[in-house]
């Protein structure tokens, strides 16, 4: 790369002070300047109120998000291939898509765009252990429809000294998982630890979804029948799905799902998990989307909702 060029090149650090992740947020970004081939002095260092910490090439998130924002510990710590491919995008050394690897909520800002696979993705790349943590948590909800102790997940891995609190944390980088402040599990996509207006069904044991979409996809990710209940959120009126066989019937029979985000960035319990709703018929939902005009929105019909639950959620599990 040249001198101009790298003067051309913006780097920078953002932390609030005293960050406790960024010494491996700069040990990333100072790994991945060095396989580019890019000096450590095109990189700058700004302490303030700011998401943290975050790595901004040429003013861009390298996670996806806007980058501003108010001083608070990211989830979506930054990493090393999303640095990587940022830093080679912006040297023109490969092409624009090459960092273009979905964010957390690409599915929801977006809904129109067709099926997500990112989750079925990201966990598959998990390490062996954290997939194991992973799994097991979603099995313990299927199973008990509770959230699963610190105990029951060690036990269920077998490894008596696991740090449940990090790989809870590193799950939530991935957005597979989301946790509150306390590092307790707010969501288990595609289990809700909370009661929420969609109600599954596997015989004994009911659990709540995150989403109508959520729901869509727990029988399919767990290969059995199941029964949801929910409501219309325009008329209250309530919508009822039986899977039989992997053979989704509706009540109505004229049910819809509206598939519907903020478009901000953030994890998906925050921008598209209580937008993403049944409603009794097509026109119901159109005015809905009517009368939340600031929501990226789109009809689903039977079949589009099935197929995209099944996308999702069907491989966590496989």
């Amino acid at each position: 790369m040249t001198a101009a060029a790298e003067r051309q090149l913006a780097v920078e650090l953002r932390s609030v002070p005293e960050c406790p992740n960024l010494g491996p947020a700069r040990q990333e970004l100072r790994a991945a300047l060095a396989d580019v081939g890019l000096p450590p002095e095109v990189v700058t260092e700004v302490v303030g109120d700011y998401p943290s910490p975050s790595i901004l090439v040429n003013g861009l998130d390298v996670m996806g998000s806007t980058g501003d924002g108010s001083a608070a510990c990211r989830l979506d710590l930054p990493t090393g291939e999303r640095i990587r491919a940022a830093l080679r995008q912006a040297m023109r050394a490969e092409p624009a898509t090459a960092a273009a690897e979905p964010s957390p909520v690409d599915c929801c800002a977006q809904p129109g765009n067709a099926i997500r696979t990112d989750r079925p993705r990201r966990a598959e790349h998990l390490p062996d252990r954290l997939r194991q943590v992973h799994q097991t948590i979603l099995r313990h909800f299927s199973t008990t429809g509770t959230v699963p102790t610190d105990a029951d997940i060690r036990t269920a891995v077998g490894a008596p000294d696991l740090d449940t609190a990090n790989a809870l944390r590193e799950l939530a980088r991935e957005d597979l998982v989301a946790v509150d402040s306390a590092g307790r599990l707010v969501a288990a996509y595609p289990f809700s630890p909370t009661p929420t207006p969609h109600v599954v069904s596997f015989g004994d044991v009911e659990v709540f979804a995150m989403c109508a979409i959520d729901a869509l996809g727990m029988p399919f990710m767990l290969g059995t029948d199941a029964t949801i209940t929910s409501a219309d959120p325009h008329t209250d009126q309530p919508v009822r799905v039986t899977i039989t066989n992997g053979a989704a019937t509706y009540e109505p029979a004229e049910a819809v799902v509206v598939y519907a985000a903020t478009g901000g960035a953030g994890r998906s319990v925050d921008t598209c998990c209580s937008t993403i709703n049944f409603f009794t018929s097509a026109p119901n939902a159109q005015a809905w989307i009517t009368a939340h005009p600031h929501l990226a929105a789109t009809v689903l019909d039977q079949n589009q909702a099935v197929t995209l639950s099944r996308d999702i959620f069907e491989p966590l599990l496989a």
